[in-house]
């Protein structure tokens, strides 16, 4: 029964309904595609700008979206060449569909004060100094490294060979950190081990090269944006050009680390 349906002749109708399920299906696969990329993106900020891209297109393509239904209900219920072939794809797009779903309703990634703290204490905190400290030997004179891992992608150094960029990626992964930003020009106060990216925001731990007085704490502590943990390490938060210069839930955390030291002492 395939062969007879496979050898008779083809009228345009029927090459035209063929033509629009093979793009249909080409089409609505790319699409998906696009968007499970998209989804997967770390960096919320260019995921929505991309998403809201190909919701448009998504828009421009609806014709499509019929054939694509079409094509699949034919690929189901026929077995011609042609359908098998297109069937495997629209299984396919299905998978990419429910890739999406599940990335789409994966907790958000978030961060805090409460986090930083969390991540911070323990052995992460000999890690940290230890990865400041010998990044900042290895810098020539008067000069800044700056590397941060974006999404995992491997960034290039002028002062870094492949093996150290290597090295000190596998560190920043081992404490849940992105980057480091480090100096040793002879006013540098601090260095700073970036922990989490949010959308166009940053925060990152400052490790201040000598303790400071309670009166640097105070001065710190008046900056909207940063947050004195103890007398050698800042939480900082960085909002970008565009976006909010606050250290959001600050208040809180004060409150409540406060609340636990005096509870603590009695």
């Amino acid at each position: 029964m395939e062969n007879k349906e496979i050898s008779k002749p083809i009228n345009k109708r029927q090459r035209f309904i063929r033509f629009m399920r093979y793009l249909s299906v080409a089409v609505v696969t790319v699409w998906l595609l696009a968007f499970l990329i998209a989804s997967a993106d770390k960096d919320d900020f260019r995921a929505v700008g991309v998403i809201v891209f190909l919701i448009f297109v998504f828009l421009v393509i609806v014709p499509l979206i019929g054939f694509w239904i079409y094509s699949f209900v034919k690929a189901v219920r026929r077995r011609t060449k042609t359908d098998r072939i297109l069937l495997w794809f629209h299984i396919a797009d299905l998978l990419l569909l429910g890739g999406i779903v599940c990335l789409l309703n994966r907790p958000p990634m978030r961060c805090d004060a409460f986090i930083m703290a969390e991540c911070y204490n323990g052995e992460p905190v000999f890690w940290m100094w230890n990865t400041v400290n010998r990044y900042r030997d290895i810098l020539p004179d008067s000069t800044r490294l700056v590397v941060e891992f974006d999404n995992g992608n491997m960034p290039q150094s002028d002062i870094l060979g492949e093996f150290e960029m290597k090295k000190l990626k596998e560190i920043l992964d081992y404490l849940g950190c992105i980057g480091i930003d480090v100096n040793n020009y002879p006013d540098s106060e601090y260095s700073t081990i970036r922990f989490r990216r949010i959308g166009m925001g940053m925060y990152s731990f400052r490790l201040y090269h000598h303790p400071l007085t309670r009166h640097q704490q105070d001065s710190i502590n008046a900056n909207e944006c940063l947050i004195v943990y103890n007398d050698s390490t800042v939480f900082e938060f960085g909002g970008g050009v565009f976006g909010s210069q606050v250290f959001v839930g600050k208040d809180e955390f004060i409150k409540s680390r406060n609340k636990n030291q005096s509870n603590s002492k009695q």
